[in-house]
């Protein structure tokens, strides 16, 4: 019987944590989801009124996936008299040195990057974290159309010394969003979505 009474005793005191653990999670989680979805729209809405400062008004996102497996999130921008100014896109760019690198890129009506904002990277914060934070290299990408380039690749845009892969990852998220105006606009890129 003592033996028995080793094993129950634990066993049912561990359950009994558990059972409360859980409940207490789940009411934690009931009531805080509502405002964390609150600040996660709110936050989304200021990116893209950043990328696109000329506009007054989105519309509900929608997700495109192009030809590169890519799947980006895109809103229509609008004036005050309703008129489209362009898109906000959220774009990821593979490439970078510590992974993935999430921006949102505002493109005007005629397929120029108006501005880029970073939301998520994992850069290393002394190089290519610090390069992130720097509107001068950010602005590097503003008024490119077409498809953004580093230099050493022929194109118009200076990689930084020592963050090369995280100059890479970023010049591929503006190129994804450029590829999603593309699409949305002349119909050339294949995408499905």
């Amino acid at each position: 019987m003592s033996k028995i009474k080793e094993f129950v005793i634990p066993t049912v005191t561990l359950f009994a944590i558990c059972l409360v653990a859980s409940v207490l999670l789940g009411l934690t989680n009931k009531v805080t989801a509502p405002r964390i979805e609150q600040i996660a729209y709110e936050t989304q809405q200021n990116a893209m009124k950043e990328v696109m400062p000329s506009a007054d008004s989105f519309d509900e996102g929608k997700e495109l996936t192009l030809e590169n497996g890519i799947t980006v999130e895109y809103s229509s921008a609008f004036s005050s008299d309703g008129s489209a100014v362009g898109y906000a896109v959220t774009s990821t760019g593979k490439g970078g040195y510590g992974g993935d690198i999430r921006l949102m890129v505002g493109v005007d009506k005629t397929g120029k990057v108006t501005k880029v904002s970073v939301l998520e990277q994992e850069e290393t914060a002394s190089i290519g974290g610090k390069l992130m934070s720097q509107e001068s290299f950010l602005n590097r990408f503003v008024g490119i159309s077409g498809m953004a380039a580093l230099t050493k690749n022929g194109g118009s845009v200076d990689a930084v010394s020592g963050a090369t892969k995280t100059s890479t990852g970023l010049t591929d998220a503006v190129n994804n969003a450029l590829l999603c105006w593309q699409f949305l606009n002349k119909g050339e890129v294949s995408a499905n979505g």
